[in-house]
Parts: structure tokens; C-alpha cells; sequence
């Protein structure tokens, strides 16, 4: 008589993010969902009690940012029975919101970036006592991603809700830069990204028209068909002071696009050189004067993305790793 092995029991991973902040995760869980040995929910929450009854179902739970819905899961007495993963990104390192996360309860915290590690570590120097970390970069799923068969320097992309952690005014010093140096040329500042605070919409109309260059600024607001947008452009600018490992640069990047990069701290440590600028006369000549035409470097700026294996699944398979160590010890 022969007896049947038992089917394993798939294990039940809740995806827990705030309502709205989902973009990053989201197509992780998806991947996640595809896989057999678990049985994926997502919950984007936006009050303690869905909170709850994701924990409650779950035997994984995957935080989705180091912040207060982070804060709320870790001190439910059922966590303590859970495996968990929190990711942090960038901005929780500068808030008080990771020293409200019960660590003790968590088994793997997985910062998208090293130098996030080193700036918690300013509020938090003995974290990696309190639980394992890793980093994990970010992904992105290059089958569904093309090269743009034609760029254009003079069409930028800047790509990024406008707060003051994005410096949008940087962004306007350099186009007016670029209208002073070629005055008979037209660069165009194609903004894809929703104002998220009154006064920079206020002081960039107002700046624009000052500068007298209302005419090579376009916005378009939240955009939904990105593939769309990033046709065409040339140049993918970021401003920003601060980051983790920022998507607009990787996605503009793996189309073939030059990345001009304001150089934030950690920028250094994953772009070269000649993608990143300290003032707006090194933005301008990154813009203009490439040592090689754009068009012909389109591969490189990719092959930068899949040489340091920027990829979803990668990205999936290392977190894949850390599921699987879930109860063990690290």
C-alpha cells in the first residue's frame, strides 16, 4: 500500500502598504502571486483595522516602507508568531518613524540602497543588532521596456511629483541656462509629475515667466501612459538632494536616455561619472556636449541598468531568498 506525500502547504504572504504608495511593490506582489509555493493578498490600507486583519491572515507579511503602517503591524502581538520583511526606501531614514518599528519582530529590514543604511544608522547606530539588513536595489521589468528609437537633447524629461525634495528650482536655473548659452535653440522641460505643494506651483509659474522661459516649460500632470511620454526624449533630468535608488533615472536610462543627475549623496556609488552634475554649468554641458552622440550610447545607458542587475527579477529573486529563509536563522 502506497501512500500519498502530502501537497506542501502554500504560505500566505499579506503585502502591506499604504493606500497610494503602492507603486513600488506592486509589481513584486505580482511576480509573488505567479509563484506556487505562495499564496499572495495585497493590502493597500489606509486604517489600523485592515492592518490587522492582513497580519492576522498571513503567515509572511511584506512591509512596504519603514513607516507609521510599519510602526502599527509591529506592535500587534500576532506579528511575533509571523516571518516579516520591511523595506525602507528613503525618506522614513530622515523621520522618527523607524524608531516606532518593534525591529525585534522583524526578521530582514531591506533598504533599497547602501547609503539609506548609512543615514539610519545616524538615528539608530546599533540597527544592524536590532535585526538582519540587506540591500535589495530596485527592479525593473525590462522585457516591457524599449529602447526609444529616436532622442532628441533638446526634449527633456523630468519625471517626479514637484516638493521640495525634488528642488524643481534647480531644474528651472538649468533650462534658463540652457536659453542663455543657445538662445537660437529650443529645449523643452517635459515635466511628468503632479505639484504636491502650492507654493513651488506658484514660484515655478512665476520664476518661468521671469526667466522668460514660460514657453520651454510643459506639464503634464499625473501621467498614466508613461511609455507614451518617454518617447522621443533625450535627456532624463534629476534634480533632486535626496534619493534611495530613484526609478525615473533607471527607466529613463534602460530607453536609451542620458540620465543628468544632480549628485546627491550615494549618487556616486551607482552612476558614472559623466551622469552626474554638481552645478548647473556641469548640467549644461552634460546636456549639450556629450562626448558621444546620445543616439549611439542608447545600449550603454541600458546595459548600465543590467550590468548591476537593476532588474525585477532579480530584485525577485533575492527577496524570494530571504522568504525562503523566513523561521530560519540568517
Amino acid at each position: 500500500m502506497t501512500t500519498k506525500k502530502k501537497t506542501p502547504q502554500k504560505k500566505k504572504i499579506a503585502f502591506i502598504c499604504a493606500k497610494g504608495l503602492e507603486t513600488f511593490v506592486e509589481p513584486i506582489a505580482k511576480e509573488f502571486e505567479k509563484k506556487p509555493a505562495f499564496h499572495v493578498r495585497r493590502y493597500y490600507v489606509t486604517t489600523q483595522q485592515e492592518v490587522i486583519a492582513a497580519v492576522k491572515w498571513s503567515d509572511y507579511v511584506f512591509l512596504e516602507w519603514a513607516n507609521e503602517i510599519a510602526a502599527i503591524a509591529t506592535q500587534l502581538y500576532e506579528m511575533k508568531k509571523k516571518g516579516a520583511i520591511c523595506r525602507l526606501h528613503s525618506y522614513e531614514a530622515l523621520t522618527s518613524l523607524p524608531t516606532k518599528i518593534d525591529w525585534s519582530v522583524v526578521d530582514y529590514l531591506v533598504f533599497a540602497a547602501p547609503h539609506i543604511k548609512d543615514i539610519l544608522k545616524r538615528q539608530i547606530p546599533d540597527i544592524k543588532k536590532r535585526v538582519c539588513t540587506k540591500v535589495i536595489p530596485n527592479g525593473l521589468d525590462l522585457q516591457n521596456i524599449r529602447l526609444n528609437e529616436k532622442t532628441d537633447i533638446h526634449d527633456i524629461a523630468y519625471v517626479c511629483n514637484i516638493n521640495h525634495k525634488k528642488e524643481p528650482a534647480l531644474a528651472l536655473q538649468i533650462m534658463a541656462g540652457l536659453k542663455d548659452r543657445y538662445p537660437n535653440t529650443t529645449y523643452r522641460l517635459h515635466i511628468a509629475g503632479a505639484h504636491q505643494d502650492d507654493r513651488y506651483q506658484i514660484y515655478m509659474e512665476h520664476m518661468a515667466k521671469e526667466m522668460g522661459i514660460e514657453d520651454n516649460i510643459i506639464y503634464y500632470g499625473f501621467v498614466d501612459d508613461m511609455e507614451t511620454f518617454w518617447e522621443g526624449k533625450g535627456i532624463v533630468l534629476s534634480t533632486s538632494i535626496h534619493e534611495g535608488h530613484p526609478l525615473n533615472v533607471m527607466e529613463g536610462a534602460a530607453r536609451g536616455i542620458h540620465p543628468v543627475v544632480h549628485n546627491f549623496m550615494g549618487a556616486d556609488a551607482m552612476y558614472p561619472k559623466d551622469w552626474l552634475f554638481n552645478t548647473v554649468d556641469e548640467a549644461l554641458d552634460l546636456i549639450v556636449t556629450p562626448d558621444v552622440p546620445i543616439i549611439d550610447r542608447r545600449q550603454e545607458y541600458r546595459d548600465h541598468i543590467i550590468d548591476r542587475k537593476w532588474t525585477l527579477g532579480n530584485q525577485v529573486k533575492q527577496l524570494t531568498a530571504l522568504f525562503n529563509r523566513l523561521g530560519k536563522k540568517a
